[in-house]
């Protein structure tokens, strides 16, 4: 039996298949938001109490007011903690809360026999103001939509009541529609600029990071709040200069193209991330292993290629440990790094080479 697809909104299906790629850059976008909107809501609540000796309409719901200043207030705070800025998602709904909260108060039983208006602004601003998947946006509205038209059909003269449905629902839908859209334009210009980060930092033979991204992540190590790595490795690729020679450089770019994704291969099962350096040389810089552990990974890594007869590859390691080292420069362990990879060659390629320890300590 046929059975059709259910066709999904388009910014839902975009947020779907964009969003696990852009959760870093959205919740950027989130933070700044909790950031602001805490302190515009209670700067808001200011503005009708410093309003009431003016407005006799407005003293009767100096409580509500300051309730409100109150709640803005407490998320400020809140989210000035440490680690909180990660729930700003969280934040954000709350924060609607209280507008919500309040527009309905204020137009259900403050003001029965008034049409709402600020429920309007609500409903129309709160769909772009951040980020997260639209149906559950439109989900939160239709709740406070659906809550607003109860409460208006037992409180408010039901003349009243339908019409503030009938405008709560248009302004609803008119938000949501065209919030919707937004949220889809800023998660697309998220990924295009990923994307374009993606083409600068990456080697376009191989697929790896390039040497560019390389010296990002050392001046990086060299941060003091960065994760340090336990080694260094350089790569070289034997008598690739030969095979480019005999078989043409369509049959080295292949090559490459085939290391390239062995190498990616390798790093799932391992913390390595590796880098074309260039040529025929490679960069890994791996976390969290002991010397005897990266030695074994080293020489794992290299009877892999070995024994793989695609292009009948072999390849010579140098290894720099650095875990115990206290490191002001990245790009001496690289050396110290080649320096080993010179080291197995001059032994006859196809091998792993420690750095000697007195070449350690020179370098």
């Amino acid at each position: 039996m046929l059975r059709l697809k259910r066709p999904i909104w388009k910014p839902e299906r975009t947020y779907l298949r964009l969003a696990p790629e852009n959760r870093a850059a959205m919740a950027a976008h989130n933070e700044k938001m909790i950031g602001i909107l805490p302190i515009m809501g209670w700067l808001l609540m200011l503005l009708p109490l410093f309003s009431v000796p003016l407005s006799s309409t407005k003293s009767g719901a100096v409580p509500v007011y300051l309730a409100g200043f109150a709640g803005f207030f407490a998320l400020f705070l809140i989210y000035q903690l440490p680690g909180m800025k990660k729930h700003a998602l969280a934040g954000l709904y709350a924060a609607y809360s209280i507008f919500f909260l309040l527009a309905v108060y204020l137009s259900v039983i403050h003001s029965p026999g008034m049409r709402a208006t600020i429920l309007l602004g609500v409903f129309c601003l709160m769909p772009f103001s951040f980020i997260d998947r639209p149906l559950r946006m439109n989900l939160f509205a239709a709740f406070w939509l659906a809550l607003h038209a109860i409460l208006a059909f037992l409180l408010k003269p039901r003349s009243l009541a339908l019409d503030d449905t009938i405008n709560c629902l248009c302004f609803a839908i008119l938000g949501c529609f065209l919030g919707n859209l937004v949220v889809q334009v800023r998660v697309e210009s998220f990924e295009t600029h990923r994307q374009l980060i993606l083409q600068k930092e990456t080697d376009v033979l191989t697929g790896l990071s390039n040497r560019r991204k390389l010296y990002e992540t050392l001046a990086h190590l060299e941060t003091p709040a960065s994760i340090k790595p336990s080694c260094v490795m350089m790569i070289d690729i034997d008598h690739f200069k030969e095979l480019n020679d005999v078989h043409g450089h369509a049959a080295g770019d292949r090559c490459l193209g085939w290391f390239g994704k062995k190498l990616k291969g390798f790093s799932k099962d391992y913390r390595i991330d590796f880098y074309r350096y260039g040529g025929e040389e490679f960069v890994a810089i791996a976390y969290g292993y002991s010397e005897a552990k990266v030695l074994d990974i080293a020489e794992s890594l290299r009877a892999s290629i070995e024994k793989d007869d695609v292009f009948s590859l072999t390849v010579s390691i140098g290894v720099a440990y650095c875990q115990d080292d206290k490191i002001s420069n990245y790009e001496t362990v690289i050396e110290r790094a080649d320096q080993a990879a010179y080291n197995a060659k001059r032994l006859g390629r196809n091998r792993v080479s420690l750095e000697k320890k007195a070449q350690s300590r020179l370098a």
